[in-house]
């Protein structure tokens, strides 16, 4: 199966409406009026320019297999080998919110509104997150019967799976269609975009502990919040 969709714009930025107003300082900044004005235009702005839009399709796991290892970069023990152990379903997919939003990006930095451009850049990377989101549970809405599971997208990246393993997946998913395309160092083009495997698996598959050796370097440990959203038990390290 392989599905190619649309998302509206301002029904993205609705979706992304809680994360967006995390970049508000406190009421009481002098900085609050002119920071609110900036995320305003900021929505506008992505309103007016943002396509967003993406394809999914289903694939075996031996047929994923072929593809996660790409040139054999990968980490070993990786988060994204132990949870397809346990995958009901699996689907390439690639998201994009288009050129034009992008551009809109490297010309506030280029004409030195750096205030303008990191505003609509945050904005535009949630919209982006949220778009591989929306493509997860259209995908797992799509297949009936799955209760007691949840879906997640992997990229490459990220969770040991190295980036160039990109071009095994886009020559197996040939997201040309929707307007992406892969240059030599595997980054997409347009940049706000999000490729990946959605998985369908139990949510308890999804609820990993961030002891893997990727998981040293990463900065964020953004998918122990993703767990979280899911009902999973995210298991964070002590800070000390």
């Amino acid at each position: 199966m392989r599905t190619v969709f649309e998302v509206e714009p301002e029904k993205l930025l609705v979706s992304v409406s809680d994360a967006i107003n995390t970049l508000q300082p406190r009421s009481d900044s002098p900085a609050a009026p002119q920071v609110r004005l900036l995320i305003d235009q900021a929505r506008q702005v992505f309103a007016e320019s943002a396509h967003p839009r993406g394809v999914y399709q289903t694939i075996t796991l031996t047929e994923f297999e072929q593809v996660y290892r790409g040139v054999g970069e990968n980490d070993e023990n990786t988060p994204v080998e132990q949870v397809i152990e346990e995958a009901v379903e699996l689907a390439l997919f690639v998201v994009t919110l288009g050129g034009e939003v992008s551009q809109h990006i490297e010309d506030f930095f280029a004409a030195g509104n750096a205030a303008d451009g990191y505003i609509l850049d945050q904005v535009a990377s949630y919209a982006a997150d949220e778009l591989a989101q929306i493509a997860g549970h259209r995908f797992r809405e799509s297949e009936p019967g799955k209760d007691g599971t949840a879906v997640l997208p992997y990229s490459p990246g990220y969770c040991g799976w190295n980036v160039s393993g990109q071009p095994a997946l886009f020559a197996r998913l040939e997201p040309a269609e929707i307007g992406i395309t892969l240059n030599a160092s595997c980054l997409m083009h347009p940049l706000k975009s999000v490729s990946g495997v959605l998985v369908v698996a139990p949510v308890e598959a999804h609820s990993f502990s961030p002891s893997f050796p990727c998981c040293a370097s990463c900065t964020t440990l953004a998918c122990q919040d993703r767990i979280a959203a899911i009902g999973g038990a995210p298991d964070r390290p002590d800070s000390d």
